[in-house]
C-alpha cells in the first residue's frame, strides 16, 4: 500500500474516532465510544501503531471537549492499557463469539477501572464499601446512573468490535496491511 493511501487511512480512523466521541453524546448515549472495541481489538488484530493512533485520538477528543488536560483523564488510559494487554491474549484466528466475550470484558474492565477511580479521588462518595457501591451503580446524585455508562459502553463495545472483525475480514482489507486473514 502506498504512503499516501496509508495516511489517508490513519487520518480518516483518526477523525472517525473524534466524531463518534460526540455523535453519541448528541444522541443523549453517553459512553456509546468506539475507544474500548478499538483498544480491545486491535490490540489483537493489529500492529500497535493502531493501539498508539487511538490513544492519541481519545486524547485530543477528550481534552477538546474537556477544555484542556485534567488528572481524570489518567484512569481511562489506565483501563486502556490493561484492556489492550488483554487483546493480545486473543489472535488473528479467534472466531467472533470468543472475540465478542473478550470485548464484553474489556467493557467491564474499563467501567471497574474508571467508576473504582472515581470513587478514590472524587469526594462525593464516601470512602467505604456503600460509597463504592454508589460509585459502580447509581453515581452522583443528579447526573445519570453509573450502570447506564456501562451498558452504553458494553452496547457499544460489542458492536464496534463485531464491525471491526467483520471490516478486518472483508476481501479489500485482506489485500493491505489492515486485516488478519482468519475468517468469521
Amino acid at each position: 500500500m502506498s504512503t499516501g493511501i496509508r495516511v489517508v487511512l490513519y487520518l480518516a480512523f483518526f477523525f472517525s474516532l473524534c466524531f463518534f466521541r460526540s455523535f453519541g453524546e448528541s444522541f443523549g448515549l453517553h459512553h456509546f465510544q468506539p475507544y474500548i472495541a478499538l483498544f480491545f481489538a486491535l490490540a489483537a488484530l493489529q500492529k500497535w501503531r493502531w493501539v498508539i493512533l487511538t490513544v492519541a485520538a481519545y486524547l485530543v477528543s477528550t481534552i477538546l471537549a474537556s477544555k484542556g488536560f485534567q488528572l481524570w483523564m489518567l484512569s481511562p488510559l489506565c483501563a486502556f492499557a490493561l484492556i489492550s494487554l488483554w487483546g493480545t491474549r486473543f489472535s488473528k484466528k479467534s472466531g467472533m463469539p470468543v472475540m465478542l466475550g473478550g470485548s464484553l470484558a474489556s467493557a467491564g474492565v474499563f467501567y471497574l477501572v474508571t467508576n473504582t477511580a472515581s470513587w478514590l479521588t472524587d469526594g462525593q462518595y464516601a470512602k467505604s464499601f456503600s460509597g463504592l457501591g454508589q460509585a459502580l451503580w447509581t453515581g452522583i446524585p443528579g447526573y445519570a446512573p453509573t450502570w447506564t455508562f456501562f451498558r452504553n459502553d458494553a452496547m457499544a463495545t460489542v458492536l464496534f468490535t463485531a464491525i471491526i472483525l467483520i471490516l478486518s475480514r472483508m476481501t479489500f482489507f485482506k489485500k493491505t496491511e489492515l486485516s488478519p486473514v482468519a475468517e468469521i
